[in-house]
């Protein structure tokens, strides 16, 4: 019984050995199950996805990183495919991309897409309804002087038109226009400064006052040239000089004889 006991643990021994043996030798490989998936015949054709096979002699460690590598770049020409509708054609021998391809168009997609078209036409007036935000009454009103403003402005663009001058070609002006015509409305409006006051009274007044005496210029002198008349109104001024000198000598001689 010993006997037979210690040959059955030789024997576990020796197979758990040749196991792990067996494990170690074993070579992963990844996307074979994947690939044996059964698609129904009406389905779209999916994407064929590689077989990552781990080599000889290669550790686990690198085999995943490039997996990994190999990942990452089968995702991002799925999706560059998708993008811009095209096929990536690559050679069947050595896996490298010699060109694109533009993808068949899938029937079921365009009778798909056919029918969410005619589904959505109706729908598209409520769709806007539902997106438009709801306005308060303050906010209404402001949208609706906004829009009023707007308008007056527009308006009042378009009234200018009417006032523009067709010029033509070699026309010169050398001065604006003078208007010889008074507006209807210029004699009806009263201004400030023409309403009767006393006061306007007072000021008239004082500035008759104020004004210089005008020199007589009637007769003969009139007709005189500027300067003659200069020099006859000098010889005027110095002949009333003298003879304002000699009264006061007169009476102040008249004053010394009485006196004496």
């Amino acid at each position: 019984m010993i006997n037979l006991k210690n040959n059955m643990k030789n024997r576990k021994k020796l197979s758990g050995e040749k196991s792990n043996k067996e494990k170690k030798n074993k070579l992963i490989t990844v996307g074979l199950e994947s690939n044996r998936q059964v698609l129904d015949p009406k389905a779209k054709p999916e994407k064929v996805v590689p077989v990552f096979s781990q080599r000889p002699g290669e550790p686990d460690y690198k085999f995943l990183h490039r997996v990994n590598g190999e990942t990452i770049n089968y995702l991002k020409e799925a999706e560059f495919e998708n993008k811009f509708n095209v096929q990536i054609v690559r050679n069947p021998e050595t896996g490298r991309p010699e060109g694109l391809q533009k993808k068949p168009k899938d029937e079921i997609d365009e009778l798909l897409r056919l029918k969410m078209k005619h589904k959505n036409i109706g729908k598209k007036k409520k769709v806007k309804s539902i997106t438009e935000p709801k306005l308060t009454k303050v906010q209404k009103r402001k949208i609706k002087l906004q829009e009023k403003k707007a308008k007056k402005l527009s308006n009042n663009a378009d009234d200018f038109n009417i006032y523009k001058d067709k010029v033509e070609f070699g026309e010169v002006a050398h001065a604006p226009p003078e208007l010889n015509v008074k507006p209807s409305k210029a004699d009806k409006v009263v201004k400030p400064a023409k309403k009767e006051l006393l006061l306007h009274s007072l000021l008239n007044n004082k500035s008759d006052k104020a004004q210089p005496k005008s020199i007589d210029k009637t007769g003969k002198r009139k007709n005189l040239p500027s300067a003659e008349r200069r020099i006859l109104e000098k010889h005027q001024s110095e002949v009333i000089e003298a003879y304002k000198l000699l009264k006061t000598r007169n009476k102040s001689s008249g004053m010394s004889s009485l006196q004496e």
